[in-house]
């Protein structure tokens, strides 16, 4: 585990790829980007896949990994780094066809139970708090008690997701290993990169406790 937090973000739905393509390098230009978790408004896979060629490349090369919400296939074809599946979607298949070269990841987890039952699978990283599919978005008070109970207990990495950055730092107190940000980056009024940066400046000073910050 490390001692500070990474960034996950998560990208707004797409629609068109190219007009995504500015506010996603913008986020990950400056650094410290741990990954970036891609969603489609299309569902034919060979736009998915001409969309990833387009887009991985940039945010590779800035240093994220990229995560798709596609099938197993749509994301090798398009060069991502792995795919992000619903709890009851498709897990052992994308295991089985990605591991161990590619990431999987899981999230939609509603109780403890799925989450452990998750956790005994050969996954990457348990996402919690993030938007359900209606929109609707989990109480941030239970993501953060979720994302404790997790990294205090269980070896497999959690992303913990908050809605507002002005929730990071009680989410990084948790010990999460990932803080999962999203449309609060896309609208901040300074634009994607300065959000990020506020991000990675309200990680580096927040100390989990029970965890020795480095250098004391």
């Amino acid at each position: 585990m490390t001692d500070k937090a990474q960034i996950y973000l998560v990208s707004r739905t797409i629609d068109d790829p190219s007009g995504a393509m500015a506010p996603l390098a913008e986020a990950c230009d400056g650094g410290g980007v741990a990954a970036v978790l891609l969603s489609f408004a299309f569902t034919d896979e060979r736009e998915q896949t001409k969309a990833l060629k387009t887009i991985v490349p940039v945010l590779q090369k800035a240093g994220a990994a990229v995560i798709a919400r596609t099938s197993p296939l749509v994301a090798v074809r398009g060069g991502a780094d792995g795919v992000h599946i619903d709890t009851h979607g498709a897990v052992q298949e994308a295991i089985d066809t990605l591991k161990p070269d590619r990431i999987v990841g899981v999230g939609g987890l509603r109780t403890r139970h799925e989450a452990m039952e998750a956790g005994e699978r050969d996954i990457d990283y348990l996402m919690f708090g993030e938007p359900r599919a209606d929109g609707s978005l989990p109480d941030l008070d239970t993501t953060i008690e979720r994302a404790a109970w997790w990294a205090e207990i269980f070896a497999v990495p959690c992303v913990g997701f908050v809605h507002d950055l002005d929730n990071v730092a009680a989410m990084a107190e948790t010990g999460a290993e990932f803080i999962g940000v999203g449309e609060a980056v896309w609208s901040h009024a300074e634009g994607p990169a300065a959000a990020v940066a506020r991000v990675r400046a309200i990680i580096a000073t927040t100390d989990v406790p029970g965890r020795e910050a480095p250098g004391r």
